[in-house]
């Protein structure tokens, strides 16, 4: 009789490796909704005197993504108006120059900041997925298993740098308050985060044959 594997292994749906499910497929395309991803260890961990901010600033992470996305497009859409002179209802009358320009610059101040907010929250989306791809390449066994997550992870760290690059672009007009000196803080650790991340994954799809 053959021997049997030594151990218990767990069942279900999931990504199936070595004989145990490490999770479904949809971790690795979806990153996680709230808090930071718990079960496994991230691939590399932060200081241990961030990890609770961390963990704060993660909360509701995809709420704020939304509403960010929804006040740099209504602020948008104020610009036009303001540029074009519509009345906001059919029963105003014209704006004057005046007010186009005082109702502009303040829907251009607003625009702008929350797109810095914007790109900040989504380079820690970003971040979260290219994450959650190196947690399935560490655990995975074998380099032809690992490589398709580990490229994921490393396209999602680029995608995470292009975005916080552009939050601390933003942040930079607003550098003399503590608003843009925050964004510019998250965006840049997210940047961070992924990078190591990326390598997390790219020496999981070298290391040898388990």
């Amino acid at each position: 009789m053959a021997g049997t594997r030594e151990g218990p292994h767990n069942h279900g749906s999931g990504t199936f490796v070595g004989g145990d499910v490490h999770g479904g497929l949809w971790q690795v395309f979806l990153a996680s909704h709230g808090k930071r991803t718990s079960g496994n260890p991230a691939p590399t961990k932060r200081q241990p005197e961030q990890d609770d901010e961390d963990e704060d600033d993660y909360e509701g992470v995809l709420d704020s993504l939304m509403g960010t996305a929804w006040i740099a497009a209504s602020a948008g859409l104020a610009v036009v108006y303001a540029v074009m002179g519509w009345p906001w209802t059919d029963h105003e009358p014209t704006p004057g120059i005046a007010a186009r320009i005082g109702g502009g610059l303040v829907a251009v101040y607003a625009c702008l900041a929350a797109a810095a907010a914007f790109s900040a929250r989504l380079a820690q989306v970003f971040e979260l997925w290219s994450e959650q791809c190196a947690i399935t390449a560490t655990q995975s066994r074998g380099r032809l298993v690992a490589r398709p997550p580990a490229s994921m992870s490393r396209a999602m760290a680029g995608l995470t740098t292009a975005a916080a690059v552009a939050a601390e672009l933003l942040a930079s007009l607003y550098g003399w308050s503590s608003y843009g000196g925050e964004v510019s803080q998250r965006a840049h650790l997210a940047r961070l985060n992924a990078a190591a991340n990326a390598n997390s994954a790219r020496a999981a799809a070298k290391r040898p044959r388990a």
